[in-house]
């Protein structure tokens, strides 16, 4: 985000919090505070972080207050600290059963505020802190959906662009990598952190009612540029290693790098490259690459021609690559409208 979103969404998030607070203190909510929290906690700077973080809010809250029914109801022999020890035990086996990240610290927080600070009403303290906390979450999911809020498939794109930019450049310079090893780390570090954004996507489309579009194409994106990325990883190595390679390889590789890049520049734009002369470039670059590595894979005369020839195995091993990095290229979704932009 750059600065200009980044200083609209503070400017929301202060002025919402100061309206929230004062409401709360105007009409005398019971336990409010709790709803002015939970609307800040959701006001993430996407929306699908912001439901992520609600989720988890709402769910450790109602273990939360789970726990404290039980512990208090059934564990009225024992003394306070043991009874604390119980409620606290008893929300993180929830958690986990839950598969919860962080909201069993809410679940926690439930527990300790009525089992210590208000043994004589727990179920007044617990009640309301668990109402005003869903409460403050649908407040914040509503204003996140029609009031300023980046929206993570935006996002997403943004980073998603970048990174294939940067695996078009490898690929265009596959030959030539400075650095290989360091470059193809980063480049599989930013996909990982990508993958890990998924769950954002899906929150997100939760909420928006939109169709499932904008996630499908992330996966696949992710799928098949993962496949474009270990082929380049290993034709950087295995080119450099080739001796000579024919002049219809040579030719079928280099037509590969260049249709590749253009595809992979391309992906994360809102345009797709989907003409007929690009499906007619593709398919006739497919049957040359398919009769180059045909001819490749031909055992020259007077050579051993079984598995142990480690010439015949780096053949092999060049041609499976770079069929696999074609069907790749050529398996790449077209991008879906651009639907998640900020608002």
């Amino acid at each position: 985000m750059t600065t200009t979103p980044q200083l609209a969404l503070v400017l929301r998030n202060g002025v919402l919090l100061m309206l929230s607070l004062a409401a709360v203190d105007r009409l005398g909510l019971p336990e409010g505070l709790f709803l002015a929290l939970a609307i800040l906690v959701v006001l993430e700077a996407d929306l699908g972080g912001g439901v992520i973080a609600g989720r988890e809010r709402v769910i450790g809250s109602l273990m939360g207050l789970l726990a404290v029914v039980i512990t208090a109801g059934i564990t009225l022999i024992l003394p306070l600290p043991a009874r604390v020890f119980s409620g606290l035990l008893l929300v993180r086996l929830f958690g986990f059963a839950a598969g919860l990240s962080s909201g069993f610290i809410v679940g926690g927080h439930v527990v300790a505020g009525s089992l210590l600070h208000h043994p004589d009403n727990w179920w007044y303290y617990a009640f309301w802190r668990t109402a005003m906390t869903i409460l403050g979450v649908l407040i914040g999911v509503y204003i996140s959906r029609h009031l300023y809020s980046q929206r993570s498939v935006s996002r997403w794109r943004e980073q998603c662009c970048s990174w294939t930019g940067d695996l078009a450049d490898a690929l265009r310079h596959l030959n030539d990598i400075p650095e290989r090893e360091r470059l193809f780390l980063d480049l599989r570090e930013r996909r990982n952190a990508l993958r890990r954004s998924l769950p954002q996507l899906i929150a997100e489309q939760s909420v928006t009612r939109s169709r499932q579009d904008s996630v499908r194409w992330a996966q696949e994106v992710l799928q098949h540029c993962s496949t474009v990325m270990s082929c380049c990883r290993d034709l950087s190595a295995l080119l450099q290693h080739q001796p000579v390679l024919t002049p219809a390889l040579r030719e079928s590789v280099q037509g590969l790098q260049r249709l590749g890049s253009e595809r992979l520049t391309t992906l994360g734009q809102t345009i797709a490259m989907q003409t007929s002369a690009h499906h007619d470039a593709w398919s006739r670059l497919r049957l040359a690459l398919n009769d180059a590595v045909e001819d490749l894979l031909q055992t020259p005369a007077g050579t051993e021609s079984g598995s142990d020839n480690p010439e015949h195995q780096q053949r092999r091993l060049l041609a499976s690559r770079l069929l696999l990095l074609s069907d790749a290229l050529e398996r790449m979704p077209c991008p879906p409208p651009n639907r998640g932009v900020a608002h």
